[in-house]
C-alpha cells in the first residue's frame, strides 16, 4: 500500500489565494479552476467540492448574480447528501463540469455580445409588406377605432401602392423627404410604407409642434413634401403652414414657391374638406397612372437595406432637435430582435398602440411589427385617451398594450374606477422612460398580466438595446435589470474610455446593426457622439452584471456634483417614488456658494393626499445618505416638459435657481 498515491483532502494554499486574487480583481481565472478540477489524481472529488463552495463565497461577496450563486449552492448541499458512495462520486465529478462551465460564461469586464437563433433579414419595409399581404392577405392588419376603419393586409397593401404612385406622379423621387406631421390614425402607417415604397425618407413630426418648431424641422432636413392632419387639440394646420407660408392659399397645389423654404413644394392635408394651395390626401392616392406605376416599380428594385427610410427628430431636451436618420436595416431588424423577445414570433400580437406614431416605440413596435408578425396594431384615437385606449382593448381583444409608465398610472387609476374587460391582455409593454417598481408590480397585478416587458433604447439605436423577454425573472424586470438585445454589442467605459469591471458604473456604449446612419448633414454632432470605431455614447450611467444584464443608474448630464460627492437623481427618485403620498418626482442639482449644488426635488403629491418638506426629510433620514437628502423640496402640479413628455431638467434648474433666488 506504501506505492500507492493518496488523493489530498486539502488545496494548495498559494494556489487557491492566487485563484480567489484573480476573481477579486476581475480577470478570468476558468482556466486556473480547470487546473485544480482537474487534478483527478492529487485531489479528491469531496475536496473540488468544497474549492467550489469557497468561490461560490468570494464570487458572493464581488457581486456575482445572487440567485445563480443560491442555485449552485443548493446542488453543492444535495450532492453532500447523497448516501451512495459511487453515486455520490459521479455526481460530483458531472457537476464539477457543469460549474466549470457556468463560471466560463460569466463576464468579467462590462461588455457582451449575444449572437441569436435567426439570421439578420436583408429586407425593405416594402418587401416585408408584400411578403405579409401574400401569405397572410386576410389578416387584419390596422384598426384605427376613432375613424371606424379596418383594414386586412390585403387592403392595406393595394392601398399603399396607390398612394406610393400618387407619391411619384406628383414628382417626389428616392432620397427626397416627405414630413409627416399628424396624430395616430390609419393614414399615418399608410403613409409610413408608401413613403418606404416610393425611397422617399419619411420626417416624422411631432402634431404638437407650434409654428416655430413645424418651420424648423421642415427647414432643417429640406422637406420637399409634407403630409398633415387638418386640426388636432388646438392646432389647426392649414392656420399655420398660411402663416408660415402667406403665399400658400394663392399657390398652385404642388408647385409651391416661397423663400423661406425653398425645398418645399408640396402640401398635402388629411381632410374631408379641400383647401387652396394644397391637396387632399385622399386625391393623391387617386393620382397615380401607368406611367408613375412603371416608375414605382424601378424604384422598388434600387431600394437597399441600407438606405434611409426614416429620420426621427431627438426631443430637443437639452437644445434644438436633431435629425436621426434610420435605414432599412436599422429598424426592420431591430423590430425582428426586440419583437421576438416580446415572444412576437409565438403568437401574433394585437396591439394597443396608444403611444404614438412619431415616435420610434409607435413606428417600429407598432405599425412596423404588426406588419413583420402578421399582427395587428388597434389605434384607439388621434391622442393618447385613456377610456378611449380601454374600451379599444376590450372591444378588440388586444392581447398586448404599450405605453410610457405616465400612460399605464391613468390606465390603471381609470380601470380600477370603471371596470372594462381587458381578460385578453397578456402583456404590457414599458417604455419611453424609466418606471418604478411599486408601478411595475402594480400594473402587473391590476391588469392581471402574465408578462411585462420593460424596454431601454433611444432614437439613435432604432430604438431598442436592452428589454426583458416574456421568460426572463419577474424580479429582474421590476428593479430594471434588463437584458441587452442580440446582434448589439454593449460595453461600459470609465471618463478615459476604458473598460470597467462587472458591477462598476459607467457609460454605456452601444454597437451593432440597430445603430444610426447620423444626424442629417451634421457630422460634428455626430462625432460628438459616435467614435471612429461606430461605439455610441449614450450618456447614460449604467451597471453591468457578470451575466451581461444592464441596468441604467441616472443621465451622466444629470449628475449632481455636492462638495466633492457625485449624486445621480435617478436614485433619490427611485427612493421617493416609494413613499405612499408621492405620484411623481424629479430630481435637479441647483446651484450653492458652499457646496457647489444642493439637492432640489419637484415633487406631485396624490390626490387627496397631504406632504410636507418635514414629512419628505424624515423618511429619508436613516435610509439614504445625508448628502443625499434634498435640501431644497418645491411641490408642484406639473412638470416642464418637451412635446413629447420628456421632464425638461435644464428648465427646473432654472425655475428653481429664479424661485429660491440662488
Amino acid at each position: 500500500m506504501s506505492g500507492v498515491k493518496r488523493k489530498r483532502n486539502i488545496l494548495n494554499v498559494k494556489q487557491k489565494l492566487e485563484i480567489l486574487q484573480k476573481l477579486d480583481n476581475g480577470e478570468s481565472a476558468s482556466t486556473d479552476v480547470e487546473d485544480v478540477l482537474n487534478e483527478g489524481n492529487t485531489i479528491s472529488h469531496s475536496a473540488a467540492l468544497q474549492f467550489v463552495e469557497t468561490l461560490l463565497d468570494y464570487m458572493g461577496q464581488r457581486g456575482f448574480d445572487y440567485g445563480d450563486i443560491t442555485e449552485v449552492r443548493k446542488i453543492c448541499v444535495d450532492i453532500r447528501q447523497e448516501m451512495n458512495k459511487q453515486q455520490k462520486q459521479r455526481r460530483i465529478k458531472d457537476f464539477l463540469k457543469q460549474f466549470l462551465s457556468y463560471l466560463q460564461d460569466k463576464l468579467k469586464e462590462s461588455y457582451t455580445f449575444k449572437s441569436g437563433d435567426i439570421q439578420l433579414s436583408t429586407s425593405t419595409l416594402s418587401q416585408i409588406l408584400d411578403e405579409t399581404a401574400h401569405s397572410y392577405g386576410d389578416a387584419i392588419a390596422f384598426i384605427s377605432d376613432h375613424q371606424a376603419i379596418t383594414k386586412n393586409f390585403t387592403d392595406f397593401r393595394y392601398e399603399v401602392d396607390r398612394l406610393a404612385s400618387g407619391f411619384v406622379s406628383l414628382g417626389l423621387k428616392k432620397g427626397d423627404r416627405i414630413g409627416l406631421c399628424s396624430p395616430n390614425c390609419y393614414e399615418w402607417p399608410l403613409t409610413q410604407f408608401a413613403a418606404a415604397k416610393a425611397g422617399l425618407i419619411l420626417v416624422t413630426i411631432n402634431p404638437a409642434y407650434q409654428s416655430s418648431e413645424l418651420e424648423y424641422c421642415l427647414k432643417k432636413v429640406g422637406c420637399k413634401a409634407l403630409v398633415t392632419w387638418d386640426t388636432f387639440k388646438t392646432q389647426n394646420f392649414y392656420d399655420i403652414l398660411c402663416g408660415l407660408i402667406p403665399e400658400l392659399p394663392n399657390s398652385p397645389p404642388n408647385d409651391l414657391k416661397n423663400s423661406n423654404f425653398p425645398d418645399l413644394k408640396t402640401i398635402m392635408m388629411i381632410s374631408k374638406d379641400r383647401k387652396t394651395g394644397i391637396l387632399n390626401f385622399n386625391d393623391v392616392m387617386q393620382s397615380g397612372n401607368k406611367e408613375s406605376d412603371r416608375t414605382l416599380s424601378e424604384i422598388e428594385k434600387s431600394i437597399q437595406f441600407d438606405d434611409p427610410v426614416n429620420i426621427q427628430y431627438t426631443s430637443g431636451t437639452t437644445g434644438l432637435p436633431k435629425g436621426v436618420v434610420l435605414s432599412h436595416h436599422n429598424i426592420v431588424n431591430n423590430c425582428v430582435v426586440i419583437g421576438r423577445r416580446f415572444g412576437y414570433h409565438l403568437q401574433k400580437p394585437i396591439i394597443c398602440c396608444q403611444v404614438p406614431l412619431f415616435h420610434c416605440f409607435g413606428c417600429v413596435f407598432g405599425s412596423l411589427a404588426s406588419v413583420l408578425f402578421h399582427g395587428t396594431s388597434v389605434l384607439p384615437s388621434l391622442g393618447f385617451n385613456v377610456v378611449e385606449s380601454l374600451k379599444s382593448v376590450e372591444k378588440n381583444r388586444c392581447t398586448v398594450i404599450y405605453g410610457t409608465p405616465t400612460m399605464h398610472v391613468d390606465g390603471i387609476h381609470n380601470f380600477k374606477s370603471q371596470k372594462y374587460d381587458i381578460s385578453s391582455l397578456k402583456q404590457a409593454i414599458v417604455g419611453g422612460s424609466p418606471a418604478t417598481e411599486s408601478l411595475i408590480e402594480e400594473l402587473k397585478e391590476v391588469f392581471g398580466l402574465s408578462c411585462i416587458n420593460i424596454a431601454y433604447g433611444s432614437t439613435e439605436n432604432s430604438p431598442g438595446v436592452a428589454v426583458t423577454g416574456i421568460d426572463d425573472d419577474f424580479e429582474k424586470a421590476v428593479k430594471g435589470i434588463l437584458k441587452p438585445a442580440e446582434y448589439i454589442e454593449l460595453k461600459i467605459v470609465d471618463r478615459k474610455g476604458r473598460l470597467v469591471p462587472i458591477n462598476v458604473e459607467g457609460e454605456l456604449c452601444v454597437r451593432g446593426h440597430n445603430l444610426f446612419l447620423g444626424y442629417w448633414q451634421d457630422p460634428e454632432k455626430t462625432a460628438e457622439v459616435v467614435e471612429k470605431t461606430n461605439w455610441y455614447h449614450t450618456g447614460d450611467l449604467t451597471v453591468m452584471d457578470e451575466d451581461g444584464y444592464i441596468r441604467i443608474v441616472g443621465r451622466i448630464k444629470d449628475m449632481i456634483i455636492r462638495g466633492g460627492e457625485n449624486i445621480y437623481p435617478m436614485e433619490i427618485e427611485n427612493f421617493l417614488n416609494t413613499h405612499p403620498a408621492i405620484l411623481e418626482v424629479n430630481v435637479v442639482g441647483v446651484p450653492d456658494k458652499r457646496m457647489g449644488e444642493e439637492v432640489c426635488a419637484w415633487i406631485s403629491v396624490k390626490k387627496d393626499t397631504n406632504l410636507t418638506e418635514e414629512d419628505v426629510r424624515k423618511y429619508c433620514k436613516g435610509k439614504i445618505s445625508h448628502f443625499k437628502i434634498p435640501r431644497y423640496i418645491m411641490f408642484v402640479d406639473d412638470f416642464p416638459k418637451t412635446t413629447s413628455g420628456k421632464i425638461k431638467k435644464y428648465e427646473m434648474v432654472r425655475i428653481s435657481t429664479e424661485k429660491l433666488k440662488l
